[in-house]
């Protein structure tokens, strides 16, 4: 019955086409015939042999309790993903429901062998391991769309923890301990113990497990160029998008922990005493030329380059250039309506890309102007934003909002980005600052000491850059009540998104009002605001609502905009120009008439002719490119199917590393 009435359904959709796709239609039917055998077959082998289901069901619970979660899990993934459920879909679920309740099915095996004090034990210990572990991925999900990497746990504290469960519904949180507490009651051990019995099931779960995956893989690699030698071309293209989102269902939570947990993420990156540095064949010049980027380039000096002795940068957390209005139709014009009119009077970068993320590596591009990031760059004479301008009279403070402790930043950012002046949540709360909470203290309190450090060195060169939290993913904040809340953005179903960027415009127009009023916004002083990268592409519904396109990039565009009564360097500045983080210092170098350190990647964006910039960007393993020609990207370590220019591009990359560390020696030829 279900099968006639998806058959007619898919022929009244095909029937609206100008001549009907008999093939497609016939591809469709085929699938869903393949499906329902499959799923009858299931049926009909559970319903011939249900009283020895329902002993194994016994015996095994803890097991069917995690094969019944994983199965939810796999319905939320493929309903986010909006995946079809053909054939290959429920191979993938079936192949991922044996994948991740395997570890706990070989613990009950062990059990029944031994039943011992320690069997109890790791039996338990698998299932509670197992059960954390899919709680874990599933919330990672809901913000990544992605399996857990290792970016989770170079971010995982009793900080980002505070901040999370102070920042959630409290209802949500109530509903997850509850139901994990529910889930250790389900946890129960068979009455009796049946070895031979268990011997056998173990070797058909794990016959199951290796047929499942191979008939997994095997779908996954045939059946696109079976589609492709048919004919069929998008349809195998499609197929091959799908696959990405079947791999989520597929694959194993915990081996893939396993693994990130492992995993070194600088595997692939030579110790700085290693490194050298290889030449640019005439070739690789040409082609990199074409990209705009041009080998052994000197700075162009700014000639209308302007001295202002107060800088503040404000970094919002987690901020995409879509979430203005002026951008973006979709959010209500009340939102951004502040930010709107920066944008509309002052030079702005409508082309600005995340080169790395998240924070500290976001922060790493901005500061030290590189694209890769490890902990070598952290040497005592590195080259920064903060030592140059240091050098040239600044004091330099860095103030944020969360605590020092987070990943141990009081420490660690004073020894990367050299830093006069670190200053974060401990350091308000001494100044009497009360409310912090989450992650740190609001955007509010974050302004007020922000125009107090200016109040203070009203006489000295002052850089200061202010980095906010407020905006951060997941549950952004909003101090406002719903009465202060326009009715455009209160009434879309509580926009948890919508409330945290009109808080973001509430209080950066308060702060710009506190400038005004006490006289510290002359024509000696510029305000940048920007973000340290964008936010995950989130499969969150408050989150689609705002749009996709740029939204769903996993580098995408972030705000940059230069506030100043006096605007004289920005002449020649273009917005439609591409540029990225790594080109913040030397653009600010560059307005100021300072020369940028050779070790510095980027380039000046206000010298750059607009036809010829670029944005570049790396993450994980992988550089992003943009262009007003287009985009792409390409795995830095992998040679397969990578052409002539990214091959280049990748050369050129490895080599702005390498000149970090080792300037213009040892340079080898080609």
């Amino acid at each position: 019955m279900v099968l006639v009435i998806e058959i007619y359904l898919s022929f009244q959709f095909y029937s609206r086409e100008p001549e009907f796709p008999t093939d497609i239609f016939a591809l469709d039917i085929s699938n869903a015939i393949f499906r329902d055998i499959l799923l009858a077959s299931i049926f009909m082998f559970f319903r011939k042999n249900i009283v020895h289901v329902k002993q194994i069901a016994r015996n095994y619970f803890p097991v069917v309790v995690v094969s019944i979660l994983w199965l939810g899990i796999s319905m939320t993934i493929i309903h986010s993903f909006k995946l079809i459920y053909n054939v290959m879909t429920l191979i993938a679920v079936f192949a991922g429901v044996i994948n991740n309740s395997i570890l706990v099915l070989l613990a009950c095996c062990v059990y029944m062998k031994w039943s011992n004090i320690l069997a109890k034990i790791t039996y338990f210990l698998s299932y509670f391991i197992t059960i954390v572990f899919f709680y874990c991925d599933t919330a990672y999900f809901f913000v990544t769309s992605s399996h857990i990497e290792k970016i989770l746990f170079d971010n995982l504290n009793n900080y980002s923890i505070l901040g999370v469960i102070y920042t959630a519904d409290k209802y949500v949180l109530l509903g997850i301990i509850m139901s994990f507490i529910l889930l250790m009651l389900l946890f129960r051990l068979p009455k009796r113990i049946q070895p031979f019995h268990a011997k056998s099931v173990g070797i058909v779960m794990i016959t199951l497990y290796i047929g499942f995956n191979f008939i997994n893989f095997a779908t996954v690699s045939i059946y696109p160029k079976v589609l492709l030698e048919n004919g069929f071309d998008e349809e195998s293209d499609i197929e091959k998008a799908r696959n990405i989102s079947r791999d989520l269902i597929s694959g194993s939570v915990t081996v893939n922990l396993v693994r990130e947990l492992r995993r070194n993420d600088e595997r692939h990156i030579t110790a700085a005493s290693q490194l050298y540095r290889v030449a640019f064949s005439k070739n690789e010049k040409l082609l990199l030329s074409e990209l705009g980027i041009e080998i052994g380039e000197k700075p162009i000096a700014v000639p209308n380059a302007f001295p202002y002795e107060k800088i503040i940068v404000i970094v919002a957390e987690s901020f995409h250039r879509d979430y203005l209005h002026f951008y973006n139709s979709r959010i209500p014009a009340e939102t951004t309506q502040f930010l709107d009119s920066l944008w509309a009077k002052y030079p702005h970068s409508d082309h600005y890309y995340t080169a790395n993320k998240p924070t500290t590596q976001g922060l790493n591009s901005m500061f030290l102007s590189q694209l890769l990031y490890t902990d070598d760059q952290a040497f005592e004479d590195n080259a920064t934003l903060f030592k140059v301008l240091a050098r040239n009279g600044y004091d330099t403070v860095f103030l944020e909002a969360t605590s020092q402790y987070y990943n141990d930043e009081f420490r660690a950012y004073k020894k990367r980005f050299g830093m006069n002046i670190y200053r974060a949540k401990e350091d308000l709360e001494k100044e009497g600052y009360i409310g912090s909470s989450g992650w740190g203290f609001h955007n509010d309190v974050m302004y007020e000491e922000t125009i107090r450090i200016l109040e203070q060195n009203r006489n000295k060169k002052l850089f200061l850059v202010t980095k906010t939290i407020d905006s951060h993913q997941p549950y952004p904040y909003c101090g406002l009540s719903k009465d202060d809340i326009p009715a455009a953005i209160h009434n879309q179903s509580n926009n948890v998104f919508l409330k945290g960027i009109y808080w973001e415009n509430i209080t950066l127009q308060k702060f710009f009002q506190d400038l005004e009023n006490r006289k510290l916004l002359d024509d000696k002083t510029l305000i940048i605001v920007t973000s340290d990268h964008n936010p995950h592409p989130s499969q969150n519904n408050h989150y689609k609502r705002l749009g996709e396109g740029d939204l769903s990039l996993t580098l995408a565009p972030i705000p940059l905009l230069f506030v100043s009564p006096n605007l004289q360097p920005f002449y020649n500045f273009s917005s439609a120009a591409f540029a990225s983080q790594i080109d913040f210092a030397p653009t600010l170098l560059g307005i100021l008439g300072i020369p940028s350190p050779l070790e510095f990647s980027g380039k000046n964006m206000i010298t750059v002719p607009e036809g010829r910039s670029y944005a570049v960007g790396f993450l994980g393993e992988t550089i992003y490119y943009w262009s007003k020609d287009g985009q792409y990207k390409t795995d830095m370590y992998s040679e397969k199917d990578q052409n002539a220019s990214e091959k280049a591009l990748i050369h050129w990359v490895q080599d702005l590393y390498a000149k970090y560390f080792v300037g213009n020696a040892v340079l080898a030829i080609q």
